[in-house]
């Protein structure tokens, strides 16, 4: 079965084979989670033969691990870039805190804006389960929340932030799972709202959200 033309939609046909290949699996396990995704199917929708694919990749776990790999190491770059401007002069400031914060927050929100596929992705995974691929949160989704953990136990001891949960990794993962249940489960439609501009702004009111939603579970010492 192909894949439906929303899915390959907008798929260069001209980069790297091998940035194609991870481009047209991640559409595809994201959209149809791994048990509903084929390797043959891949090879077809990213214009290669079955055997081209098999060179990069073993099977299909080895794709789908590589899939996330992938997603850890732009994610990665994109927290680390934000987090290395914070030093002693930031984690004690609780407005300059708040503010770093605030941008982290704003850049992963602009992520999923920009790639839905990406929490189409996760959302899957945690449906499924692949038995084979069981320490991929190990790998590639523990050491981010754990860069995110080591700064807010560097807040807590200088006594600028004062969460009302001692378990900083449920605070962390918390804003995780308001993310991806807002952009994973269609956002606002209840109320009809599909438009370009209704869509936008019910974006713009998350985000205003998600900054009041760490302000006050965070209690910062203002």
């Amino acid at each position: 079965m192909n894949m439906t033309p929303e899915i390959t939609a907008g798929i260069d046909k001209n980069i790297p084979t091998a940035e194609r290949i991870l481009t047209v699996a991640t559409a595809c396990f994201a959209r149809k989670g791994y048990h509903g995704s084929s390797m043959r199917e891949i090879a077809g929708e990213a214009g290669i033969s079955i055997a081209t694919l098999y060179y990069y990749a073993q099977n299909k776990d080895d794709l789908y691990r590589q899939v996330f790999e992938r997603q850890y190491l732009e994610e990665n770059e994109l927290i680390g870039r934000i987090l290395q401007g914070i030093g002693e002069n930031i984690i004690q400031n609780p407005a300059a805190l708040r503010a770093f914060l605030y941008k982290l927050v704003d850049a992963l929100i602009d992520r999923s804006i920009a790639n839905p596929d990406i929490v189409r992705l996760w959302t899957w995974r945690w449906l499924e389960r692949p038995e084979k691929s069981e320490d991929i949160e190990a790998h590639y989704s523990i050491p981010l929340y754990q860069m995110v953990e080591s700064l807010l136990e560097k807040a807590c001891t200088a006594g600028v932030i004062k969460p009302g949960l001692a378990n900083l990794s449920i605070l962390s993962h918390s804003f995780t799972w308001l993310h991806y249940g807002y952009f994973g489960l269609g956002q606002l439609t209840f109320g009809g709202h599909s438009s370009v501009s209704a869509r936008q702004q019910n974006e713009e009111e998350f985000r205003t959200f998600a900054h009041q939603f760490i302000r006050r579970m965070l209690n910062f010492s203002e």
